[in-house]
């Protein structure tokens, strides 16, 4: 049967067969499996559901039916859920549901209601597979679903792998459908007599996805009428070189990537600056990717800016130089190597007079008045602006530092020193060790940790007592200016 976008007459063997051999291809399930079909009730997951019946048959498969209920569309949404029970129950497959309550949620979490909803319903989705020992949880996306999602992905900037859409197995998920049109599968519920709920809100211009499915699609259709196929096939070629790349990434990792583990049980990841310089630049940046998704299993508020911070400063960073990351982390220069690990954070007393940790920042953006900081070892950080050059400039002392605001790179943290460590000193041209600072000064070495040190994105700027970074200073040009001042409290 010729696949196009206006199916009238539609071969259910044929339709049945493609998903057969679309699932034989992928390896998405197996004999004997049992699997946990999502189903909303619209056409796509009901026709999911009769093919799976038929399936059954054939390979033995054990199939039970979820059904989230979001609360979003009140009694419509009831109904629905009801359909599908009852659904269920004629056909004797095992059925659960939960009422997700989407709307109460979203007091509580800052999220799109389309976001908040898919992950509440993947969580529930979970929890019953995990239950029921279900060894897969199967969906209903389809062809014209993919292409939304490609072009989705490409107006909000996606790289490789969002281009590349939606997997056909993606670790327990699989998706069957995406082999076939949403046209045929309308069709394929028609020839089956099966009637489907229709959710109101798939007409809502207030969703984004809505949007792209009822406005830019068809806008699109004007220049290529198969611009789904089209849109498909170019994700399909995109996914190839993706996981080509990735393929690599895994590889370099595994030979020359050095992961250490201190007697805290803090890991770090090392690579060799001059054996990274080397790859090409798609490489690095999968790299990157990779190796937060080790720390943090997945690249939630990581963008391409971050990735593109990384790489710059792999180019212009110097020794003792940290990058400051979302998500707690951070990359180091150390030499020849470059390094990243989780951001090392200051020891604070609780008010058990336990000994905690926190990681202090400081959004310059948010700092409307002066502003106190506690820090540990009885001693508080003063931050104030400074609109002009005035009076409190004239105060002396180490104790007061004067930064030149437009010289910040990003926001302000917090920490105790590490292993190599380095800044300019004030009057100075070259760079030198905090450690050799600190022994300079007499500092003894039991106290050396506690000295707080003030940094941006870029570096250190201040050993909070002892010595300002000559990079940041403040001159009669400087219209912006940030006041520091390590109080002690004792």
């Amino acid at each position: 049967m010729s696949v196009n976008n206006n199916v009238d007459v539609i071969n259910i063997m044929e339709i049945i067969e493609r998903v057969e051999n679309f699932a034989r291809e992928y390896d998405l399930f197996k004999a004997h499996d049992k699997l946990l079909i999502a189903c909303s009730g619209g056409p796509d997951s009901m026709a999911l559901v009769d093919i799976f019946q038929k399936l059954s048959v054939k390979y033995k498969l054990e199939i039970i039916v979820a059904h989230a209920e979001h609360g979003i569309r009140k009694e419509s949404s009831l109904n629905d859920a009801w359909y599908v029970k009852n659904y269920c129950e004629q056909k004797n497959i095992p059925f659960f549901m939960e009422h997700l309550n989407v709307l109460e949620h979203l007091k509580t979490e800052k999220l799109s209601v389309e976001t908040l909803a898919r992950k509440l319903r993947y969580q529930f989705l979970r929890r019953i597979a995990k239950a029921q020992n279900a060894t897969k949880i199967v969906t209903a996306h389809h062809l014209n679903d993919q292409a939304e999602t490609v072009l989705q992905h490409l107006l909000r900037g996606a790289g490789t792998a969002g281009l590349s859409g939606m997997k056909a197995k993606n670790e327990d998920i699989i998706r069957p459908f995406l082999c076939l049109y949403r046209e045929e599968i309308e069709a394929y519920c028609s020839a089956e007599n099966i009637n489907p709920c229709l959710d109101e809100t798939n007409n809502c211009l207030d969703y984004e996805r809505n949007r792209i499915r009822l406005d830019l699609i068809p806008r699109l259709k004007a220049y290529n009428p198969k611009v789904v196929t089209a849109i498909c096939n170019s994700a399909k070629i995109i996914a190839q070189e993706n996981d080509f790349i990735n393929y690599y990434v895994k590889n370099f990792y595994r030979d020359k990537v050095i992961v250490d583990i201190d007697n805290q049980g803090r890991k770090s990841i090392k690579i060799d600056i001059k054996v990274l310089k080397q790859e090409h630049k798609a490489i690095r940046n999968a790299l990157y990717r990779y190796i937060i998704k080790e720390f943090k299993r997945n690249l939630e508020n990581i963008s391409f800016v971050h990735i593109d911070k990384i790489d710059k400063f792999l180019y212009n960073g110097h020794t003792g130089l940290i990058l400051q990351l979302p998500k707690n982390l951070q990359v180091k220069i150390n030499y020849d190597r470059l390094t990243f690990s989780e951001k090392e954070i200051l020891p604070i007393e609780n008010s058990e007079g336990k000994e905690q940790n926190i990681s202090i920042k400081i959004d310059l953006g948010l700092l409307l008045t002066k502003k106190e900081i506690k820090l540990p070892y009885e001693q508080s950080l003063i931050i104030d602006k400074i609109c002009e050059q005035n009076e409190v400039m004239k105060l002396s002392g180490r104790e007061h530092c004067f930064v030149d605001m437009d010289k910040i790179k990003g926001d302000l943290f917090i920490r105790k020193r590490q292993n190599g460590d380095r800044i300019t000193p004030k009057g100075m041209t070259g760079s030198k060790k905090v450690k050799d600072i600190l022994i300079d000064r007499k500092i003894p070495a039991e106290d050396r940790d506690k000295i707080p040190l003030i940094c941006d994105e870029k570096g250190i700027i201040w050993i909070a007592g002892i010595q300002q970074d000559n990079n940041y200073l403040v001159n009669k040009n400087s219209k912006h200016i940030l006041y520091l001042k390590l109080k002690n409290n004792n």
